[in-house]
């Protein structure tokens, strides 16, 4: 077999064959069962699930690990003793082989150096005309989350063992599904979508959720050193089947680092030092949950486009379905207004913008223009999709809206 491969090799190079050539009817042999099994005894590695790297050094290898037999083929001392005399001729294609094989070394590095390094994915929630949680003075969740994605980013940016993605860097909206699917299409080996929390009362805390058991060690790492930062109330590792975490296929998890609507909290969310403070803490977890050094000296982060200031007093509307979501609204001239896109997807439907004009099931309504979004009068979208919407005693600045009964 390996006299086969020398002469085989020898012949192509001979003939003027390319190296792709050579390569190819390497590969073929390497299916063999003896040689198969010798190179998985020398490299291991080659046989990992990696099909990109099982071509590539596969090929170029066998053609290193033989190049001592091919020179002997054609006579050469290699290592003994200076070159006979007779094979000055063959001189050119030593000088080929040998700088064949420091390229073929230096990519094969590369490659190791590339797999090697660990894949991690960060989804700052929420984004454009969905801001997710307003805090009492109006400031978005959306704006908090993207900060912090930036910021984490920016302290593992220089790690040589991680590669850190970021599903929007912008104030742009992804839909949940989408947020998943480009998680699943990166090949990430873990996942973490940023949050800040809400509620009805004056809750305070910080939490951490997972979905999946190979995801519950992620969420608890992240969690112990999230929780030594923030200082405030340990709410808990807690097992939840929120659609990022649940329709990923890494270890993922979600992360509340406070309520964005508790005056204590908000005001430590928007405290930059803060901000730092936390992200260091997640960037830190990240490295030990993978089980790599944290010790790269961070870049300077990007700074978000602040949002545009609100023209109106804002609202806090909330959806209530399954997943509640929280939007942002307007009271304009005693009535409030809402984002008519965002709800009537919720609440099933059918919207079309035409010329500043928003139509909510085929009937054309008042329509006012916020930042470039279109908002329609709630008791308008209350008639024409059936939606309850309640007005908080407590806070005239919050709005309930639940979807028609039976719906």
């Amino acid at each position: 077999m390996y006299d086969f491969l020398i002469d085989a090799i020898s012949t192509l190079f001979k003939h003027g064959l390319s190296l792709s050539s050579a390569g190819a009817i390497v590969f073929l042999l390497l299916k063999q069962r003896k040689l198969k099994k010798r190179m998985k005894r020398y490299f291991p590695w080659m046989f990992e699930d990696d099909h990109e790297m099982k071509a590539y050094t596969g090929n170029q290898l066998i053609i290193m690990e033989n190049q001592n037999r091919i020179m002997q083929k054609l006579g050469v001392e290699c290592a003994n003793g200076p070159l006979p005399k007779s094979l000055n001729q063959d001189q050119k294609n030593l000088n080929i082989f040998a700088r064949l094989s420091q390229a073929v070394t230096n990519q094969v590095s590369q490659l190791r150096r590339k797999k090697m390094k660990k894949k991690f994915i960060i989804n700052g929630g929420h984004g454009l005309t969905d801001p997710g949680a307003l805090g009492s003075d109006g400031r978005n969740e959306k704006t908090f989350t993207l900060i912090m994605a930036l910021k984490i980013e920016a302290l593992l940016i220089n790690n040589p063992a991680i590669e850190v993605l970021l599903t929007r860097r912008t104030d742009v909206f992804h839909e949940l599904k989408e947020i998943a699917s480009i998680a699943n299409e990166s090949k990430a080996d873990a996942f973490i979508s940023i949050h800040a929390n809400s509620s009805t009362s004056n809750a305070s805390g910080t939490e951490t959720f997972y979905y999946k058991s190979d995801s519950k060690s992620l969420a608890t790492v992240i969690h112990k050193h999230l929780i030594e930062a923030t200082g405030l109330k340990d709410r808990k590792v807690k097992k939840q089947n929120f659609h990022v975490i649940k329709n990923t296929k890494m270890p993922a998890a979600l992360i509340e680092v406070g309520f964005i609507n508790n005056l204590d909290d908000e005001a430590k969310l928007f405290d930059p030092a803060y901000q730092d403070k936390v992200a260091l803490s997640v960037a830190k977890g990240i490295c030990e949950f993978f089980g790599v050094a944290y010790e790269i000296e961070p870049t300077p982060a990007p700074q978000p486009i602040p949002d545009k200031p609100s023209p109106y007093p804002i609202m806090e509307v909330t959806v209530n379905t399954g997943d509640p979501k929280t939007f942002t609204g307007y009271t304009i001239k005693g009535s409030t207004w809402v984002p008519s896109r965002p709800l009537c997807d919720i609440l099933g439907a059918e919207v079309v913008y035409v010329k500043g004009i928003v139509s909510i099931n085929g009937t054309k309504l008042e329509t006012q223009l916020v930042n470039g979004v279109g908002y329609v009068k709630s008791r308008d979208l209350s008639d024409l999709t059936g939606a309850r919407i309640f007005w908080d005693k407590s806070n005239p600045k919050r709005v309930q809206i639940y979807p028609k009964l039976g719906a």
